[in-house]
C-alpha cells in the first residue's frame, strides 16, 4: 500500500446518516439573481430599483439584483422559467440568458478543491486496501493513469452471481457520494445488484482528459470506470458480468456517453437531470460544471466544438444506445409545495436549483427527440415540478432502475 493510499484510507468516513445540502456561495446570490432579476424587471414579473435606492442611471444587472432582494418570492420567480419566450432569447433558459449576460462560471463557484498531487510512484492500477462495514465497502484503488489513490463505493448484493451497476455522481461527486448520502443502501438493500460508486472525481465530467489540469489533476475517469473497474472490481464481487451504469446531473450525461461509446459494456442506462448534448445548451452546462470548479475548460477536449466534443455527444452516437433499457427524466425547474421552505428561503440556492433543472429539462426533452426519430425505444419522463437537487434525484433513482432492471436479469 503506498503511502498516499493508507492516508487517503484513513480519512475516509463512514456513511453519514445525514445527508447535507450543497449552498451555492454567497457571490452567486449576485450573479445568479442579477441574471433572473434583470430579465423580470425587463418584463415586469419584478418592479426596478429606484432612484431614491442610489443606484445610477445607468443599472447594471448587479444592481438591478441588490435592489430587486426584497421583492424576490416563489411565485415571481417560477414565472421565470418562460425565458424562452422573451424577444431574442432563441427558446433559450435561464441558464442560456445567464451565458449571454456574460456572467460566467466562477461567479458560482466555491472554493476550489484541493489539487490532486500525481504520485509518480504509483506504476500500476491495483487494489490497496479495502474498509467493510456489512455489504457497504470502500475500495482504495491505485490508478496508474491518474497517479492518486481513487475510493469507490460498493453495495454488494446478497447473492454472488448479481449484476451490476454504475452510478455516477455530481459535480461535487463527494464521499460519501450522494447516492449514499440519500438512502441508495435502503432503497437497493432488496434489489439483486452490485452498486459500483466511484469518488472524486469532481467537475470532470467523469471523462478522459487531454491535458493535466492544475486543480482537477490528471482525470482519466472514463478508462477507470470502463476498463480498470470491469477487470479489477468485477471479478472479486459477482460471477455476472451484466451491467448497467447511471448518474444524476453531471452523472447522467456521462453515464449516457459512456453507454454510447462502449457500447458492448451496458445492457441498461438511466440518467436523472442531466443534459446529453455536447453542443449548444449541452455546451453551456458542460463549461459551468467545468468552470465552476476553477478547472480549465480547454483542458479536458481542447476548444469547444471541435471533433473530440463531438465524440462525447451522447445525442451524436445514440445510435448505439439502440437495444438498451433506457431511462431518462427531468423536472421542469417549477417548485413543488415545500420546495421553499426546503431551500430555507434562500433565493439564491432556490434560483440555482430552478435554472439548472429547467435547463436539464430542455436537454431531456431534446433526447426524447432524437431517440424518437431513430426509432429507439425509451422510458422518458417530463415531470411538471423539480428542482436540481438531491430531494428530488432520490426520488427518480428507483424509478429509474425499477424502469431498467429486467434488461440486467
Amino acid at each position: 500500500m503506498s503511502a498516499l493510499s493508507a492516508s487517503a484510507l484513513a480519512g475516509a468516513a463512514t456513511v453519514v446518516s445525514q445527508p447535507r445540502r450543497r449552498r451555492v456561495p454567497h457571490r452567486a446570490v449576485r450573479a445568479l439573481l442579477a441574471t433572473v432579476t434583470a430579465a423580470t424587471v425587463a418584463v415586469g414579473l419584478l418592479p426596478a430599483p429606484s432612484q431614491a435606492q442610489g443606484l445610477p442611471g445607468s443599472i447594471s444587472p448587479e444592481q438591478i439584483a441588490n435592489g430587486a432582494l426584497g421583492t424576490i418570492s416563489p411565485e415571481s420567480l417560477s414565472q421565470l422559467l418562460y425565458f424562452g419566450t422573451l424577444p431574442g432569447s432563441s427558446g433559450s433558459s435561464m441558464m442560456g440568458v445567464a451565458n449571454r449576460l456574460g456572467f460566467t462560471p466562477d461567479m458560482f463557484a466555491g472554493s476550489p478543491p484541493p489539487a490532486p498531487q500525481p504520485n509518480p510512484l504509483i506504476t500500476e492500477t491495483e487494489v490497496v486496501a479495502r474498509d467493510v462495514d456489512g455489504r457497504y465497502e470502500r475500495w482504495l484503488i491505485d490508478s496508474a493513469d491518474m497517479k492518486r489513490g481513487i475510493t469507490v463505493e460498493v453495495y454488494r448484493a446478497t447473492t454472488p452471481d448479481a449484476p451490476f451497476l454504475y452510478l455516477l455522481d455530481g459535480v461535487g461527486s463527494e464521499l460519501p457520494s450522494g447516492f449514499m448520502q440519500w438512502g441508495a443502501a435502503e432503497q437497493f438493500a432488496d434489489q439483486n445488484v452490485n452498486l459500483v460508486i466511484p469518488t472524486g472525481g469532481q467537475g470532470s465530467m467523469w471523462a478522459d482528459w487531454n491535458e493535466q489540469d492544475p486543480v482537477l489533476g490528471i482525470s482519466k475517469w472514463e478508462s477507470f470506470i470502463t476498463r480498470d473497474l470491469p477487470n479489477l472490481l468485477e471479478p472479486e464481487v459477482s460471477t455476472n458480468r451484466n451491467r448497467g451504469i447511471g448518474g444524476i446531473s453531471m452523472g447522467a450525461g456521462a453515464a449516457l456517453t459512456m453507454a454510447t461509446r462502449h457500447p458492448d459494456l451496458y445492457k441498461a442506462v438511466f440518467g436523472v437531470s442531466g443534459c446529453y448534448s455536447t453542443d449548444a445548451l449541452g455546451q453551456i452546462l458542460t463549461r459551468y460544471t467545468v468552470e465552476s470548479r476553477g478547472a480549465t475548460l480547454t483542458n479536458m477536449w481542447g476548444e469547444p466544438g471541435n471533433e473530440q466534443w463531438a465524440a462525447h455527444d451522447a445525442m451524436v452516437g445514440a445510435e448505439n444506445l439502440r437495444g438498451k433499457a433506457i431511462y431518462l427524466s427531468s423536472g421542469t425547474g417549477v417548485a413543488g409545495p415545500g420546495d421553499w421552505e426546503d431551500y430555507d428561503n434562500d433565493a439564491a440556492n432556490f434560483v440555482a436549483g430552478m435554472a439548472l433543472e429547467q435547463a436539464t429539462g430542455q436537454c431531456t426533452r431534446a433526447a426524447d427527440r432524437r431517440l424518437r426519430a431513430l426509432g429507439i425505444p425509451a422510458r422518458i419522463d417530463h415531470l411538471p415540478t423539480g428542482m436540481h437537487n438531491w430531494s428530488y434525484f432520490s426520488q427518480q433513482i428507483p424509478v429509474a432502475w425499477n424502469a431498467v432492471r429486467g434488461a440486467l436479469r
